[in-house]
């Protein structure tokens, strides 16, 4: 009887990597609201290999029992590469039926050119139970390719301590923010562009503070610009178990997001924004433009040359305040999209 009892209770196999990342804060968000309804899960979460080597053996051993049981699993994996061989050990391990009890809740924005160049894989992906994508875009992308499986999980966040704009005096400096990794591929090279256009013009007056890990592609630049600019400070990474993300977030003006990286689905950063009333500057990359679903109303897109068009609208919105709280506004009114209470049934139904 409690064999039985123990195999209804799904098994969330994962990976938690450092607290910083996406996928951690997308994995551990739906851990927590699953533990809130008072939702029996177990956990696997796959980083504990790499953590500590001497837990491979058992972390295996219990994936495969998991499989051999018919226990019924749910994946969260950031590396599609992992996906696939774990994909390969259940239809082996556990066959047909273990894979179409299966739920797969996808990580960024490319899992549909992934799958392309995977044949056997996408046969096996097809018999699945669900795969929750991120974007609407992902969705009709997958069904054109013969899913019929694809429902739309947009990386939801708790709007617990969410935060109405501040209304920005008059004159004072516009307080600008970026959130995110320190990377070429995210976009900081056009910031430091940026800011050389607002200090050898000096039509606006601002402040701009970074925060996010350094990445080595990038350090000693980023290092150099920061000693340099006197309205320009790094504040290291922000650490949301200790503080509220929101609250921190609410108290700048604009979130500068003009990011290369063609891989993301929903940026976090991006709803997070939305959730602290902050106006949003974003590269018309990816899927951003599904986020910012009416272009300079709830934010705006940049789409060729980031540094100047972004210059262009931070002065616009210096000098007209009110069309500041106005974009600041409609950009915490659109959060609804992205409460996690919307997405509740889909949580309960993992």
């Amino acid at each position: 009887m409690k064999m039985r009892q123990k195999n209804n209770i799904p098994i969330f196999l994962c990976e938690l990597p450092p607290p910083y990342g996406g996928v951690t804060v997308k994995n551990q968000l739906i851990i927590n609201y699953t533990l809130q309804l008072q939702k029996p899960i177990d956990i696997i979460d796959l980083y504990e290999c790499k953590r500590n080597k001497k837990s491979v053996l058992k972390t295996f051993g219990k994936i495969i029992i998991s499989m051999l049981t018919q226990r019924r699993i749910i994946y969260g994996f950031g590396s599609y590469k992992r996906l696939k061989i774990v994909i390969y050990l259940q239809r082996l391990c556990g066959g047909k039926k273990s894979l179409r009890m299966s739920k797969n809740i996808v990580m960024g924005g490319v899992f549909q050119d992934y799958i392309r160049t995977q044949k056997c894989l996408k046969k096996l992906l097809i018999q699945m139970k669900t795969h929750y994508v991120e974007t609407e875009g992902m969705k009709a992308e997958l069904e054109k390719m013969g899913f019929s499986n694809i429902e739309v999980f947009p990386n939801p966040k708790s709007e617990t301590g969410s935060c109405p704009p501040q209304i920005s005096k008059p004159n004072a400096p516009l307080r600008l923010v970026y959130f995110s990794q320190i990377s070429k591929e995210k976009g900081v090279k056009d910031i430091i562009d940026l800011v050389s256009l607002l200090d050898r013009r000096k039509t606006v007056s601002y402040c701009l503070d970074f925060y996010g890990h350094i990445k080595d592609d990038i350090k000693t630049e980023f290092c150099e610009f920061i000693k340099e600019s006197p309205y320009v400070r790094y504040c290291g990474i922000f650490d949301s178990t200790k503080s509220n993300v929101y609250q921190k977030l609410n108290t700048y003006d604009i979130l500068l997001f003009p990011t290369h990286w063609d891989t993301e689905g929903v940026p976090g950063i991006l709803i997070e924004a939305k959730m602290a009333g902050l106006a949003i500057i974003a590269s018309n990359c990816s899927y951003n433009k599904e986020i910012i679903q009416i272009n300079k109303k709830e934010g705006f897109l940049v789409y060729n040359d980031y540094p100047c068009e972004m210059y262009k609208i931070i002065k616009q919105l210096e000098n007209d305040k009110n069309l500041l709280y106005q974009i600041k506004t409609a950009s915490f009114q659109s959060r609804i999209r992205y409460r996690l209470d919307e997405y509740k049934d889909i949580i309960k139904s993992l």
